[in-house]
């Protein structure tokens, strides 16, 4: 297997809000690079935006950025792949002080207005440097107060050979920034389970230079739950505009994008948005353009297909070991299947079992919030030719979906479902292939009519039936992070129940950013909230529960 070259990266902060300009001209200084380019826009949002279509030196660039914008929505920190592989545009909206909070980067340079402390910004941004940081301001340092100098000295600041680096007289310790000791040089890595999560990170990886072996127990990709016929990713909507309601926010952003990318719209996803519908006293209904059907094993073949990843199939991980220089994924028989500096759980449920298999830290699982499997059953139907019926012409999505006119070879299909009932139920009440019962309630639900006309097919049995597992927390936050403290080797990618389409993109992309010191695509906060070593929560989810 081929490995890419690691990418060259670099990483500019901008406190001043200026505009893209700059940035043309960096990547025209240093065409190979990454360029990721983190603006603090506070209030300066509008001008910044409204001057950026004269600054651009790329319509490419604009354009990107006129799709995407409109779909950042809220304070804190969002980024946006303009040009993917060479420019990262991440910006952090509202308070400057609480976006530097919220930052986590180490910069190779950072962009001043002047040298002014406000908002204690000397020892706030050493957050946000690596040993070497370079600052610029149009002031020179000399012009400063001797009071300003005399704070950015004190925070770690030292001027020489005419410029101005963060190169503190004491040792960085990382025991408060554990994640500072995530990035290491891209190696030999291994991801364990093919599936959505898997795929996505594999992807991720190798696009910064990693070589990736995806071990999967099935002879195929998507062999488990990501081979789900159809699915649908839309944000997940609070009145409070929950942790989970931020992250899906990110998440369908960024699978829109990939999926624009690497897959045929109209057969393997579509940009169809959704009809939330809620039901009860108080039904209504409200129309999300951000979201999209897509088919999950076209997904992660397309991910699979990135240079320098490599599928294992026919491999199931049983435990792992350590070597003294490297991690080995190994089966049952304690043969080893593949060996890498780092692994990533990928493998659903199945994370916590090679966990519990591997003797290397016997109390990691304690911290994990509790996991439970739940199964889930999609019914569909296909098409007449031509369709009398009153399918909606977008997904419906309330209790469980309905996603109709999906194309599946020579003719179109629909779907509706998910039940979701806990693996620990008993099995007389698990439907069978012939049991549609909860969907069909579902079905009533969200579009009555249509429900109706369908009874005749409902009644005769004639609809076909999907069956898969799937992995929930009792928080319903994913995994995400190294399985326990102090070990940064150990990866878990898992446990996205029924938001997998709307988590996976976002969740691999903030792995591969960690492992590369690149900056993080969101607010730090809501990813130490997906930390496989949290607090441990206890619930146990039921089929009245919503996925």
């Amino acid at each position: 297997m081929d490995m890419p070259p690691a990418p060259a990266t670099l990483t500019v902060l901008d406190t001043d809000c200026r505009s893209l300009a700059a940035v043309a001209l960096m990547l025209h200084d240093a065409p190979g690079d990454t360029l990721h380019y983190v603006a603090l826009l506070g209030s300066g949002e509008s001008t910044w935006l409204q001057s950026l279509a004269a600054d651009l030196a790329s319509a490419h660039w604009s354009q990107e950025l006129q799709r995407q914008w409109p779909l950042v929505q809220g304070p804190g920190i969002h980024q946006l792949p303009l040009l993917p592989g060479r420019l990262h545009l991440t910006v952090g909206l509202g308070d400057p002080q609480s976006c530097l909070q919220q930052l986590r980067l180490q910069a190779d340079r950072v962009l001043l207005n002047d040298w002014d402390t406000d908002l204690g910004r000397p020892k706030a941004l050493t957050r946000c440097c690596r040993r070497g940081t370079t600052v610029h301001a149009p002031i020179d340092w000399l012009q400063a107060s001797e009071a300003q100098r005399s704070l950015w000295h004190q925070a770690g600041f030292r001027a020489t050979a005419g410029a101005v680096q963060w190169d503190p007289p004491w040792d960085i310790k990382t025991s408060r920034e554990p994640w500072r000791s995530y990035a290491t040089a891209p190696g030999q890595c291994m991801v364990v389970g093919a599936g959505i999560a898997g795929a996505a990170v594999a992807a991720a990886l190798a696009r910064r230079g990693w070589q990736v072996q995806v071990l999967d127990s099935h002879a195929h990709p998507a062999g488990g739950a990501s081979g789900l016929p159809v699915g649908l990713a839309a944000p997940y909507v609070t009145a409070d505009d929950s942790p989970l309601a931020r992250l899906t926010r990110h998440g369908v952003r960024l699978l829109m994008q990939h999926a624009r990318t690497l897959l045929q719209s109209g057969r393997d996803w579509a940009p169809s948005g959704v009809q939330e519908r809620s039901t009860g006293d108080n039904a209504s209904d409200h129309w999300q353009p951000q979201a999209c059907w897509i088919r999950p094993a076209a997904l992660v073949q397309a991910w699979l297909q990135t240079p320098g990843v490599q599928f294992v199939p026919n491999s199931a991980g049983h435990h792992l070991h350590h070597d003294g220089a490297d991690w080995q994924v190994c089966d049952a028989h304690n043969q080893i299947l593949a060996q890498g500096q780092r692994v990533v759980l990928s493998n659903a449920a199945g994370a916590t079992t090679v966990l519990g298999q591997s003797t290397e830290w016997p109390d990691a699982l304690a911290q994990w919030p509790t996991t439970h499997t739940v199964r889930g059953l999609v019914s569909w139907g296909t098409h007449q030719q031509p369709e009398t019926r009153p399918f909606p012409t977008v997904p419906l999505h309330g209790s469980g979906s309905l996603i109709a006119h999906v194309p599946f070879g020579h003719e179109e299909r629909w779907f509706v479902g998910a039940s979701y009932q806990p693996v620990t139920a008993r099995e007389t009440e698990w439907p069978d292939d012939k049991n549609h019962g909860a969907n069909a309630l579902r079905l009533e639900k969200l579009a009555p009519e249509l429900f109706a006309a369908l009874t005749p097919e409902l009644e005769a049995g004639a609809l076909q039936a999907w069956k898969g597992q799937r992995c929930v927390t009792a928080d319903r936050m994913p995994l995400l992070g190294p399985v326990a403290p102090g070990l940064p080797d150990v990866w878990a990618c898992a446990g996205f129940g029924s938001r997998g389409l709307s988590l996976v993109a976002l969740c691999a992309e903030l792995l591969a950013a960690q492992w590369s010191g690149e900056p993080w695509p969101l607010d730090a906060s809501l990813a130490e909230a997906l930390l496989p070593s949290r607090k441990k929560t206890s619930g146990k989810p039921s089929a009245t529960v919503a996925p």
